[in-house]
């Protein structure tokens, strides 16, 4: 075998382990790629080694554009995947008051997801990444702060009858502000009345007329029932 057709089989093995590599990725450069290399070991098989070597030189091209478009739709699908984790804080913080009660920490992360949005839009994979970690550990400074309740705290609750999908669950009554000012302490409630409930396994089963018990918190004093808006 002379030099050129051992040259040209090295370059078809190289060629075969780069595809192969690749576990079959679609798209246009990989099938092109393909292409052509078949086309090469054609034209070898035909003893014609200068198209061969030709075409197997372009399907290397090909591969390598393949290889380059599926490093950057990796960048992409890591930058997508941080930025909408960025976006899911931003709006935890947005929803427990952020603005209001860590004013510098959320001006920042807000402006960080601006400015990792627009890198993403930009195609600028890896510093839309690194912008949005960097916005989710300043949003992470961001706590929930209960807002201070005044006046008489109940030590029990009347559910109310309400109209169809406004009725009182153990989430929404924990969420007033004369309870607890945050939903989800529902569990306290739940863990100090599920006795009382017709089935002990759903709390999401409570009746209008039922009295609840609303365990104090540390701190608090608590006294009387609330009924239809009246602590008595």
């Amino acid at each position: 075998m002379n030099y050129k057709k051992i040259l040209l089989l090295f370059t078809l093995m190289v060629l075969g382990s780069a595809l192969f590599a690749q576990n079959l990725r679609d798209n246009p450069d990989y099938r092109k790629s393909v292409e052509l290399k078949l086309q090469s070991e054609k034209a070898f098989d035909q003893g014609d080694y200068t198209e061969a070597k030709r075409l197997a030189e372009e399907s290397q091209k090909h591969a390598a554009l393949s290889d380059e478009w599926i490093a950057m739709m990796l960048k992409r699908y890591r930058a997508n995947s941080a930025l909408t984790r960025f976006e899911k804080s931003l709006n935890s913080a947005t929803n427990i008051n952020g603005a209001v009660n860590f004013p510098e920490e959320y001006a920042e992360g807000k402006a960080l997801y601006e400015q990792a949005y627009q890198e993403f839009r930009a195609e600028t994979y890896e510093e839309s990444y690194e912008t949005s970690l960097k916005g989710i550990e300043v949003l992470s400074a961001i706590v929930y702060i209960p807002p201070q309740r005044t006046g008489a705290l109940p030590s029990r609750y009347v559910v109310r009858d309400l109209p169809a999908g406004e009725e009182d669950c153990l989430w929404k009554i924990a969420g007033y502000e004369f309870i607890y000012s945050d939903p989800y302490k529902w569990k306290d409630l739940y863990e100090a009345n599920k006795a009382k409930l017709t089935d002990e396994d759903n709390p999401d089963l409570i009746h209008p007329g039922l009295i609840l018990e609303i365990p104090a918190q540390p701190g608090e004093e608590r006294s009387g029932t609330w009924d239809q808006g009246t602590i008595r």
